[in-house]
This record gives structure tokens, C-alpha cells and sequence, in this order.
């Protein structure tokens, strides 16, 4: 299984066509995939693998563009202005939230002064998840350790983050699992 994940993250890094085309013949039902396009200059911009990000986006909110979560309770809004005011008293409020498709969190928003509406746009949030992955890559490696502290702060509670990374890496297998072709691949490398 070491062997698909790996290759997995190889090919759709190097190749990020093949893995728009795929997904939109074969698993265009999933929602994960209506938001692919979004990913492909940012995973590419920023040198993030798009499975990697793709299972992050998964695991976040369900890629659901709406998703807000409020000092740990998640709402699931219907509309961007539903999912806006939750956003905005929670800001007032000075409670941490985490926003949209990749659930980019309030310390975020504050700490760029980005206004909440630009993070409820999924393109811009997909992109702002993405540079935050690529800080963590940056600083620890393709390793869980990035995953994790995509989510949580090692140093605050690295075992959180090691089973958040856990479930994200489950993920993104699954995400790769369904290219048999990469299977196929997988199995022939010694």
C-alpha cells in the first residue's frame, strides 16, 4: 500500500492533467471533484501534491464551500451569506473559527487582515488552504508532520495532529485507490 500512496503523490504531482481528466470521467459524482480545477494552479504554484490536498479538503469540511466551525461545533449554512454571518459574530465575538472548503481558521484572517468574505469564495480559499500547506511542507517535509500541522500545532498536541495526518493519509488513498492504472504501477515497482 506504501508503494500506491508514493506513487500516487509522484504522479499526480508531476502530472496534474491526468488527474482532472480521470477524475472528471470516473468519479465526477463525488464532490470532492467539482472543485478540482481550483486546485491545479495553486497545488502547482506552491509545489503541494493535489491528492494531498484534495484528501486535507476532504477531511476539512467535505468540501462543502459553506462549512464553518465555531469553537468546535460545525454548522453547515445553505447559503455563503448564511455561512457569513455565522463567520462574522464569531469574529465579533472573538471566538476561533475555521472557514470553507479548507477550514482556514481565524488566526489566518487576523493575522493577514483578509476579510472573511474573500475565504468564502472557494477558489481563494482553496488557494489560501493550499499556501498554508505549502508553509507547513516547507518547514517539516512531505512528512505527517506537515499534514498534522496543517490542523494543529505540533508543539500544542502532536497527537492530535499525528492522527489527524493519519486520516488524511487514509484519504488520499482512497483518492488514489480508484486509479487502477496506479495500482497496476504500484505493484510493479520492486
Amino acid at each position: 500500500m506504501g508503494k500506491v500512496l508514493l506513487l500516487c503523490i509522484v504522479l499526480m504531482h508531476a502530472f496534474f492533467l491526468p488527474p482532472i481528466a480521470f477524475a472528471e470521467k470516473h468519479i465526477a459524482s463525488d464532490r470532492t471533484y467539482t472543485w478540482l480545477p481550483y486546485f491545479v494552479d495553486p497545488c502547482s504554484n506552491y509545489n503541494v501534491p493535489i491528492a494531498l490536498a484534495l484528501a486535507i479538503a476532504r477531511q476539512e469540511s467535505g468540501t462543502r464551500p459553506w462549512v464553518i466551525n465555531v469553537a468546535g461545533k460545525s454548522y453547515f449554512p445553505e447559503s455563503r451569506s448564511e455561512a457569513y454571518a455565522i463567520a462574522d459574530q464569531a469574529y465579533n465575538a472573538g471566538q476561533s473559527f475555521d472557514v470553507g472548503i479548507m477550514q482556514i481558521n481565524s488566526y489566518w484572517l487576523k493575522k493577514y487582515r483578509i476579510a472573511i468574505e474573500e475565504v468564502l469564495e472557494p477558489q481563494k480559499n482553496i488557494a489560501m488552504g493550499v499556501w498554508i500547506l505549502a508553509r507547513e511542507i516547507q518547514r517539516y517535509g512531505l512528512t505527517w508532520q506537515a499534514i498534522g500541522a496543517y490542523h494543529t500545532p505540533l508543539a500544542r498536541n502532536p497527537d492530535r495532529a499525528r492522527a489527524y495526518a493519519s486520516s488524511v493519509i487514509s484519504l488520499m488513498r482512497s483518492i488514489c485507490d480508484h486509479d487502477k492504472a496506479l495500482r497496476v504501477q504500484a505493484n510493479a515497482l520492486p
